[in-house]
């Protein structure tokens, strides 16, 4: 009897903090909105786990495409919240409105894409043959590990940091103050516009770059 009402009071204890976990179906692509720090969890299920209240987070999962936002009333307080994404194939992660989505495991995928946008921020460590990757309006990218191509287009004051990951060939574009750090060993066609700079790591062999407007190209 004793152990059944311990079992009830931290049953209680753990609402009072609110959790839930959910289920959301396959997907495999992801969009976060506000305010919301995502960890993801390679998975043999498809599920959404947070710290917050159930009525606090709306998951929908339309043809595949998981999105995950705050209900209006918690964005009105202005808060954080931390959620858990366990997926089992994922190839596109956008991350909007100030939400960071991040990975203690590599993510991997033959193709994968990746935007960020609104001060946003995503750092992850991937392996896939190709990665798209867009940021705009202070959007930030972090990653690291292996591409064999890349197709970067940096907008409006977003960043890209891919100095750290390995790759053959990249197409990449800054445009209007973006900043964009990528590698590659063979071939790199860089161009910028507005004041857009990039910075090309590994020396490649076959360069193409163009400036236009003030922007400039860096060879490290």
């Amino acid at each position: 009897m004793k152990k059944v009402v311990i079992g009830l009071m931290l049953g209680v204890f753990q609402l009072s903090f609110g959790q839930f976990s959910r289920n959301v179906g396959e997907f495999s692509s992801l969009k976060v909105y506000g305010k919301i720090d995502v960890v993801l969890v390679p998975s043999s299920e498809s599920k959404v786990e947070s710290t917050a209240s159930d009525s606090e987070i709306e998951t929908i999962n339309k043809n595949g495409e998981l999105r995950i936002r705050m209900t209006p009333s918690k964005i009105l307080q202005g808060d954080k919240v931390a959620v858990t994404v366990f997926y089992e194939n994922l190839n596109d992660i956008q991350a909007n409105l100030s939400s960071t989505v991040s990975s203690p495991e590599t993510t991997k995928a033959k193709m994968l894409r990746l935007s960020s946008n609104e001060g946003s921020k995503i750092v992850l460590n991937v392996a896939t043959g190709k990665l798209n990757i867009k940021t705009n309006s202070g959007g930030e990218i972090n990653v690291t590990g292996r591409a064999d191509y890349q197709d970067i287009i940096v907008n409006s004051g977003g960043k890209y940091h891919g100095q750290s990951l390995e790759s053959e060939s990249a197409t990449v574009t800054a445009n209007a103050g973006g900043i964009a750090e990528v590698f590659a060993t063979e071939t790199v066609d860089a161009t910028t516009r507005a004041g857009g700079i990039i910075d090309v790591y590994g020396d490649p062999a076959d360069r193409k770059y163009k400036n236009v407007i003030g922007g400039k190209v860096n060879f490290k």
